[in-house]
């Protein structure tokens, strides 16, 4: 620029020279404004990142360390399930309550703890008495001995008995559907699926427990494994909600009956070779939708399905097949019957009372019972 002013001469050059030098500068402090504000916004952004990356890194590491915490609770408590004291295995239960509780992602972990440890042998009859034939004989010493050891065996079994009935009830308490969809609001159904007491989408696997005094009321789980189970002191499964596959293979029932009135089975439902004992299974308003098998099934008292249905068409993914016990077989509503209303005695399930000749269900009735004008037995 100040090149171009050669030509010039006097005022004229010496105006332009100082014109030129003027908006050198200019461009000048613009140029190294704009490069401050370049850095500044650089260092702008390198801050945030940097606040970004650390927040993040801050996250991981409030991550590891609750994990961590989790995983020593975790330790310490299933330690105190192999305890040789009761007191102390029952500590283990209620603080694995505790971390599933306050830690949904753990809880099917910890039911897998609690199903577990009720798969463990155990022999639900108490130790028996000392014959007074085995005693005699014996000096006083000995019969001390021989009845101190018979208490102490009385004792521990006892104590097991008691601390496995509490991993029945803190495993089933949680379980609850507290829905109540039928008329009578006494029906102890509680808590409510949103409650935080609630478990929701939990699978359970007992295979070979026993069980006993089952309370399962009304429960609700996603699956369910009761294979080879025996169920001693009867199994209440009364108003109970498998979501999925339900399986009762070689499960027994002894000296209690097996009650399964309104439960719903949503997808499998094995009975294949349950022995259901000497009393009544009961099954009434109980709702099937999915394949049924009760192949092989020991009803030594007989099976009562009084007002229990079938879905019609059901998801065959798994099969097609549905084996009811000898004696009963399925039928459809006739075209001037109506669906009896099993929420007045028995369901707590919606849809029980369908119009004449709803071919959305079957009724489950005894075999030869005829179609056309016919009623639930």
């Amino acid at each position: 620029m100040l090149a171009q002013t050669d030509s010039l001469h006097g005022a004229q050059r010496a105006t332009a020279r100082i014109d030129a030098i003027k908006a050198a500068l200019t461009v000048g402090a613009g140029t190294g404004g704009a490069a401050a504000l370049l850095l500044a916004l650089r260092r702008q952004w390198l801050s945030e990142h940097t606040h970004i990356r650390q927040e993040a890194a801050d996250q991981v590491a409030e991550f590891d360390a609750s994990e961590r915490r989790i995983t020593e609770l975790y330790t310490a408590a299933t330690g105190q399930l192999g305890s040789d004291s009761p007191p102390v295995r029952l500590a283990g239960m209620y603080a694995l309550e505790r971390l599933a509780q306050d830690h949904p992602a753990h809880r099917q972990t910890v039911v897998e703890v609690y199903c577990s440890y009720l798969r463990m042998p155990f022999s639900p009859t108490p130790p028996p008495d000392l014959p007074e034939s085995g005693l005699a004989g014996l000096s006083v010493a000995e019969r001390a001995a021989a009845s101190g050891a018979y208490q102490a065996a009385s004792a521990a079994w006892e104590q097991e008995r008691v601390v496995r009935v509490t991993a029945q009830r803190i495993l089933t308490q949680h379980l609850f559907t507290g829905a109540n969809r039928g008329p009578d609001p006494a029906w102890p159904l509680n808590p409510s699926p949103e409650e935080p007491k609630f478990w929701p989408g939990i699978d359970l696997d007992l295979t070979g427990a026993v069980l006993l005094d089952f309370e399962f009321a009304g429960r609700r789980v996603e699956s369910a494994t009761f294979e080879r189970c025996r169920f001693v002191g009867g199994a209440n499964f009364a108003y109970s909600e498998f979501v999925g596959h339900t399986d009762f293979r070689g499960a027994r029932f002894e000296e209690g009956s097996g009650h399964f009135m309104s439960a719903w089975f949503g997808l499998r439902a094995m009975f294949r070779g349950t022995d259901f004992g000497a009393k009544e299974a009961v099954f009434d308003g109980a709702t099937f939708t999915g394949m049924t098998f009760f192949e092989g099934a020991v009803m030594g008292g007989g099976v009562s399905f009084e007002a229990a249905r079938a879905l019609a068409d059901f998801n065959r993914n798994w099969g097609a097949i549905r084996q009811l016990p000898e004696g009963w077989t399925e039928r459809a509503l006739a075209a001037d019957e109506v669906m009896p209303l099993l929420e007045q005695r028995f369901s707590r399930w919606p849809a029980t009372n369908l119009p004449p000749g709803s071919e959305a269900w079957t009724l489950i009735v005894p075999e030869g019972e005829g179609n056309a004008g016919a009623t639930s037995s």
